[in-house]
């Protein structure tokens, strides 16, 4: 069984007021909210829904009307000293809603909160249509998409620092043996060094000719290691000038590969893709209102028992237009024309027709709106490519610019260098005689073990800086422990939808369990959705949401129904519980901390009791609209506001 989901401590369920002025068809009134159940009694046409409606607004749904006249109306909804406010304008161009709500979350408001006549649940339940769509609307799939995609990249970038982190550190033991010989070489030319130093200073020549000798042998020694570190810069600014040569070349080739797309291009698209946009939701307005308009006629014909709009339900003439015959004359609700029953359905007929015709053109809309985004979505990734692109020649091409104003200036260096070292070796020549002696000899032994020295420590230095790069990067298990982690995130997006679909279902089972057992639907055994996916053949597969039934009859044999069997009482009950499925599926009470509830009169009293008492263990505010008798048999502790107080 369902386990009861207390509101949670950041929902609001302070005492709440609300004021209304010029909508649905209330003039102006203000009403008090105490946490929990609020009753709304009164007859029918004592603007109970427009309350409800108005409440739905100010909690950011869409139900608010405008009352009939009125150029502007407004809800304000205070909480906990804080206001939402809501206001419908009437302008040339139709009905503006504008304000501050209590959510941006307009369609859980209207699909899991407020639960009045046109509930999309309660519809759905009613026509028999897949549930999956209605339960699964609040849900942004184009925004998990596309974090799934991020994750995917990400993890694909951390996996190549894994695979380059793990090829350095195979390095490290060559590395570091070629450190441990570059010590011992340079141990052994010290030890040389030292030796030739002691010999020097046992020669007995003129001190300041030896002096003078050293000297020159030093500097000479000296020019020819900068010239070599030099030579070395050049030629690696010559490499990395190459190599950001090719890359611009390749740059350059990616940019011309791009196609260009202009902005009359862009804009032309935006444009067509708004008008479908709007063309789609006249649309949808127009096959709402036909529905709606068929659907009350639908059931002015469908039953005996109706009462005809204006029309005395003793009045013989009345009495006769309710008769099976189709060719029996009626009082027509709109005109007060009397016409064949029979013209009045085809008539109906005739706009269910036009219905179809309107749904195929919504059909067709919504597939010319798909193919303009994904061009958009195209368009887009050419435009952020080309300027990616344009950004990296950008860059490339001042990098090379750099590189070659640093050859030119080690260029003029070397030159420099060159003359010096020139010379030097001519007044090294001019001391033939001191060269000849065993001291010159010396002299350019030792500097030449210390040229090798300063090379071996250079390359030393080098292999040292390269083994603490390499030990300063992040450990192997660090990053297998980020891939797990992004990993375990990817699965837990991949899964988020299905998960929500399974949550919804089993909502739904274990609460409809529950309730008939609260209820005492004796006749019904089980009603429970079946969570079904569906391989349509082209494109992937859809998941839907297979509502079953299963009876009972007196004698405890049970047997498979259908939907469509169920009573007006019992689809309403059905639709209540879907509704409330996905109120808690989606952990709507932490988002909003109200409850609608509305048209309930095919429910029995003493079930519309119970249904309230079971709805009421799971939400903040539960405002719900009542006849008076049926408000009898709840609890005398809920709060009561009467229809008077609607039109104060």
């Amino acid at each position: 069984m369902a386990q009861q989901s207390e509101p949670t401590t950041d929902t609001d369920t302070s005492h709440a007021t609300l004021s209304i002025t010029n909508l649905g068809g209330i003039d102006e009134t203000t009403v008090e909210f105490s946490p929990g159940v609020t009753l709304l009694t009164g007859r029918n046409a004592t603007n109970r829904t427009s309350l409800l409606r108005a409440l739905n607004g100010a909690l950011g749904g869409t139900a608010p009307t405008l009352k009939s006249g009125a150029d502007e109306g407004h809800v304000t909804l205070t909480l906990s000293n804080d206001e939402f406010t809501r206001t419908v304008t009437r302008t040339g161009a139709g009905i503006e809603r504008d304000g501050t709500p209590y959510t941006d979350a307009e369609t859980l408001v209207d699909s899991f909160v407020t639960l009045l006549e046109d509930n999309p649940a309660r519809r759905a339940v009613e026509r028999g249509d897949d549930l999956h769509d209605i339960i699964m609307r609040p849900v942004d799939t184009e925004a998990i998409e596309q974090r799934i995609r991020d994750l995917r990249q990400e993890k694909q970038e951390l996996e190549a620092e894994r695979d380059r982190v793990e090829q350095r550190r195979d390095t490290l033991p060559q590395l570091e043996e070629r450190r441990h010989t570059l010590q011992e070489e340079i141990a052994s030319i010290d030890e040389e060094l030292n030796t030739l130093r002691d010999e020097v200073a046992a020669f007995e020549a003129d001190a300041e000719a030896a002096e003078d000798a050293e000297a020159l042998v030093d500097d000479l020694d000296a020019r020819r290691q900068e010239l070599q570190r030099t030579e070395d810069d050049i030629e690696l600014v010559e490499s990395e000038r190459d190599a950001l040569q090719d890359e611009l070349e390749t740059a350059r080739a990616d940019r011309d590969a791009v196609p260009d797309d202009s902005t009359d291009d862009r804009t032309d698209l935006e444009t067509e893709l708004e008008s479908l946009r709007d063309q789609k939701r006249h649309l949808e307005t127009t096959i709402s209102s036909l529905r709606t308009i068929v659907e009350f006629n639908d059931d002015l014909l469908a039953e005996d028992g109706h009462d005809l709009p204006g029309i005395d339900p003793d009045d013989e003439a009345v009495t006769a237009a309710l008769a099976p015959d189709e060719t029996q004359n009626v009082v027509c609700w709109t005109c007060g024309s009397r016409v064949e029953q029979g013209t009045i359905a085809d008539r109906l007929d005739d706009l269910r027709a036009v219905i179809e015709d309107k749904q195929a053109e919504r059909a067709d809309l919504t597939e010319r709106i798909e193919a303009l985004k994904d061009d958009r979505q195209t368009l887009e990734q050419q435009q952020r490519r080309r300027e990616e692109l344009d950004r990296k020649i950008e860059r490339t091409e001042e990098k090379i610019d750099q590189r070659e104003q640093r050859l030119d200036d080690l260029e003029s260096k070397a030159a420099e260098l060159r003359e010096e070292i020139h010379e030097l070796e001519a007044e090294v020549a001019e001391t033939e005689a001191l060269r000849e002696s065993d001291l010159l000899e010396t002299y350019e032994q030792l500097s030449e073990l210390q040229y090798e020295r300063g090379q071996l420590t250079q390359e030393r230095d080098e292999v040292d800086e390269e083994i603490a790069e390499i030990e300063a990067l992040p450990s192997p298990d660090d990053l297998e422990a980020q891939l797990d982690e992004l990993s375990t995130e990817l699965e837990r997006e991949r899964t988020r939808i299905a998960d929500l679909e399974a949550e919804a279902v089993e909502q739904f089972n274990d609460h409809m369990d529950e309730i008939l057992d609260v209820l005492g639907f004796k006749n019904i055994a089980r009603v429970w959705i079946e969570r079904k996916t569906n391989d349509g053949g082209r494109g992937p597969p859809e998941t839907v949401f297979d509502l079953n039934l299963v009876r009972q009859d007196e004698t405890g044999t049970v047997y498979e129904d259908v939907v469509a069997h169920l009573s007006e009482s019992e689809r309403e009950v059905v639709g209540l519980v879907v509704t409330l499925a996905g109120y808690l599926a989606h952990e709507a009470y932490e988002e909003v901390p109200f409850m609608l509830l509305d048209s309930l009169e095919a429910i029995d009293s003493n079930r519309i009791a119970a249904l309230v008492d079971y709805f009421a263990d799971y939400v903040p505010h539960l405002v719900v609209a009542l006849l008076p008798e049926d408000a009898e048999g709840l609890s005398a502790d809920y709060e009561r506001l009467t229809a008077n107080a609607l039109t104060a």
